[in-house]
């Protein structure tokens, strides 16, 4: 792998828990490949980060991105913050399963009817979030949104028991 970016003199955390320090960074394609006192490389650009803080990217664990990544998904306000993972699904909302076509997008955060929802499962779902190469990773949970509104509908009583089993059922699946 050839060298691309040497980030020079910043204080480095790395996420496992260890004291700041201050370091050099090689990195060469997506990946980090040396950290320490770096000698200086031919052609290689060097950016400098004295006073700064580099660390890896960060996780946001309540994202509500699910459907907005495959509209958008260079996920510009996540990237600007350094968050480079997201955890979707939350609070009920999310993309999958679909067992109610219908109503399925009552739970989508930022649901556009000019993008057509062409899956059913979660895996579906990440199917289609892969194709779209969104610029951070995602996580997902299964939203419970989901499971009820297409097992229950909008209906405001207890799930019956046959119900429960196709909601776990499909938490199962997803």
């Amino acid at each position: 792998m050839t060298l691309e970016l040497i980030v020079r003199g910043g204080t480095v955390i790395d996420g496992m828990g260890s004291a700041a320090f201050k370091a050099d960074v090689a990195i060469a394609g997506d990946r980090i490949v040396e950290i320490g006192p770096i000698a200086a490389v031919e052609g290689v650009e060097e950016l400098g980060a004295d006073g700064l803080t580099v660390a890896p990217g960060f996780i946001d664990p309540h994202s509500h991105s699910d459907f907005t990544l495959l509209v958008d998904p260079r996920a510009v306000s996540s990237i600007s913050q350094g968050v480079t993972a997201e955890v979707v699904g939350n609070c009920g909302y999310g993309c999958g399963p679909i067992a109610n076509a219908d109503m399925a997008h009552e739970v989508i955060y930022g649901f556009r009817p000019d993008l057509p929802i062409t899956w059913r499962s979660v895996a579906g779902y990440l199917e289609r979030l892969e194709q779209a190469r969104p610029a951070v990773n995602v996580l997902t949970l299964v939203p419970n949104g989901q499971l009820r509104l297409g097992t229950v509908g909008a209906a405001p009583r207890p799930a019956t028991t046959e119900e429960l089993a196709r909601m776990q059922g499909l938490l199962r699946e997803g």
